[in-house]
């Protein structure tokens, strides 16, 4: 019921709420939160091996002027409030006058037309992505690109699927317990753009576990998402037995002595960092896009999200 009510009423719970609910949880997510900063080196990286991408999610019919400049800009879903023909024209619209030459876009559940399997649909007109003019934005619906950019030394493979477990009566929903993500995502994808977060992270407990394990499977180096307002912001997976252990704590599979292995952890990762010995980077950078926030969706950010990968 935590992640249903954060959801309704898209506002997390107190400190101390969450500590009353589960302490175990609440004690593994303070861990977790005080991992050393695994980001890769500071050292720069010729323009030839990286590439920015610039992330942007839920806009719900703002349109926004001041986006940040990248080679890539990816937005992750609900464009729209009432998910119409001429909302997600609108969005379209102005999308294509932003400066970026490549432009990913994913729709969301507040998408209505642009899912056929809708069942709730007020529209005489059948609902389906060929009604809108994409003009220079590249449309993904469980599918992938490949992207030439000019001067980089390597392509760059996106996936994109808008689909999340069913909340209501929205768009490209599935089933909560369905193993929907299952051998879904190309193995050779390097960036993940869905419209909801994996289960643990940037999720307020609403975030889809199928994906997570999608994700440990596949480890793309970026995966972009939204959905979940409250939770925007940027954290990482490096795969290690550290987050293995705290995904099964929050999962309510662990015990006190998981929570004494992640604090051995967090001292063993601070004391080598301490001592020089830096660890490996981190395998895939998560971005929780989410330009919005409250009931009425007031934009909170005008810029999006930035981010250099190296190729």
């Amino acid at each position: 019921m935590a992640g249903l009510d954060a959801i309704l009423n898209r506002k997390p719970s107190t400190k101390l709420e969450r500590f009353m609910q589960s302490p175990e949880k609440y004690i593994a997510k303070t861990l977790y939160a005080l991992r050393p900063n695994r980001a890769p080196s500071d050292r720069k990286q010729s323009l030839d091996k990286t590439i920015k991408i610039v992330c942007i999610s839920d806009t719900h019919n703002h349109k926004i002027i001041d986006i940040a400049t990248g080679d890539i800009l990816i937005h992750a879903g609900d464009l729209t409030e009432r998910g119409s023909v001429q909302e997600v024209q609108n969005a379209v619209d102005w999308l294509d006058t932003l400066p970026h030459t490549y432009k990913i876009v994913i729709a969301g559940n507040h998408e209505l037309c642009l899912d056929p399997s809708y069942k709730y649909k007020k529209t005489t007109i059948p609902p389906t992505h060929d009604f809108i003019n994409w003009k220079s934005l590249t449309y993904l619906n469980d599918a992938s690109v490949v992207i030439n950019v000019p001067g980089k030394s390597r392509a760059i493979k996106i996936y994109g699927c808008p689909w999340t477990p069913k909340q209501g009566n929205s768009a490209f929903q599935y089933p909560r317990q369905e193993n929907f993500w299952e051998d879904r995502v190309p193995n050779d994808v390097d960036i993940l753009v869905s419209h909801g977060p994996p289960r643990h992270h940037l999720d307020i407990h609403a975030g889809c576990i199928s994906l997570l394990l999608e994700l440990w499977r596949v480890r793309p180096q970026l995966h972009v998402f939204g959905h979940i307002h409250e939770s925007r912001g940027r954290d990482y997976l490096d795969y290690s037995s550290f987050q293995g252990e705290y995904e099964m704590l929050c999962d309510g599979k662990g015990s006190v002595f998981t929570i004494f292995f992640l604090f051995l952890g967090l001292i063993a990762s601070r004391l080598l960092r301490l001592i020089g010995m830096r660890q490996e980077g981190p395998k895939t950078i998560l971005i929780n896009a989410a330009m919005v926030k409250g009931l009425k969706n007031e934009l909170i950010d005008s810029g999006g999200t930035s981010v250099s990968l190296s190729l």
